[in-house]
C-alpha cells in the first residue's frame, strides 16, 4: 500500500510543472493558484496516509510551501510565485541533506537500512556525497528561480519537469558507479554485473 502511495505522490510531484504549463496558458494566474492549491491538498492525502504519526509534521512541509506560494500568486496576481514553488521544494530537499551534516548524513542513514555495519571509507563517502548533493540541489533550484523570472514559460516548463530530472539522475548515476568502483560491493543487476568486468572486486589472499 504504501510503495502504491508513494507512486501516486511521485507522479503529482512530476505532473504539475505540466499541470502549471496548461493553467497558466489557457487560463488566468487566479485559476493557475486555485489548480495548484486543490492539486497540493490532493497529492497530500497520499503523503499524509503513508507518513508515520512521528513524521507527519515533516511531510507536510513540502506542501505547505507550495500552498505558501499558490496563495501568494493568487494574491498578487502575479504567475511567478507559482513558478517559484518547484525551486523552492528543491532547494528545500538541498538543504535538509546539508543541515544532516551537523549529525547523521543523509545518505549515510539511507545506507545503513541496506548495510548496518559501514566501513570508515563508506561514510566518509557518505558525508562527502550528501555534501554534494545538497550543493547540487540548490544549484538546480536557482537555475529554476533564474528561469521562472526570465525565461519563457515553455522553457520553464522544460527544465523544471524533464530537465531538472535528468540532472539529477545524471548525478544519481555518477555518484552510483563511483561507490561501485571505490568499494567493490556488487549486486545482481545489469549494470553492477558490468561494473564487475570492468573493475574486478579485490580478492583477500587467504594463503
Amino acid at each position: 500500500m504504501k510503495v502504491v502511495l508513494g507512486i501516486i505522490s511521485a507522479l503529482f510531484l512530476l505532473a504539475s510543472p505540466f499541470v502549471l504549463y496548461w493553467t497558466l496558458t489557457n487560463h488566468d494566474v487566479a485559476v493557475a493558484a486555485i489548480t495548484l492549491i486543490a492539486w497540493v491538498i490532493v497529492r497530500t492525502i497520499p503523503i499524509l496516509l503513508s507518513a508515520k504519526k512521528e513524521q507527519r509534521n515533516a511531510a507536510l512541509q513540502l506542501p505547505a510551501i507550495a500552498l505558501v506560494f499558490a496563495i501568494l500568486g493568487w494574491a498578487f496576481d502575479n504567475g511567478t510565485w507559482l513558478l517559484v514553488m518547484p525551486s523552492a521544494t528543491q532547494a528545500t530537499f538541498g538543504l535538509t541533506f546539508l543541515r544532516s551534516l551537523s549529525g547523521t548524513p543523509l545518505i549515510e542513514h539511507f545506507a545503513k537500512m541496506v548495510k548496518p555495519d559501514l566501513s570508515v571509507g563508506e561514510l566518509g563517502h557518505c558525508r562527502r556525497w550528501t555534501k554534494a548533493w545538497g550543493i547540487y540541489l540548490l544549484v538546480l533550484a536557482g537555475i529554476g528561480l533564474v528561469l521562472a523570472r526570465y525565461a519563457t514559460l515553455e522553457v520553464w516548463t522544460i527544465y523544471v519537469g524533464i530537465g531538472s530530472y535528468v540532472l539529477i539522475g545524471v548525478l544519481f548515476i555518477i555518484e552510483y558507479v563511483v561507490r561501485k568502483i571505490s568499494f567493490r560491493d556488487y549486486g545482481r543487476n545489469p549494470l553492477d554485473w558490468l561494473l564487475s568486468k570492468l573493475f574486478p572486486a579485490l580478492r583477500s589472499d587467504h594463503r
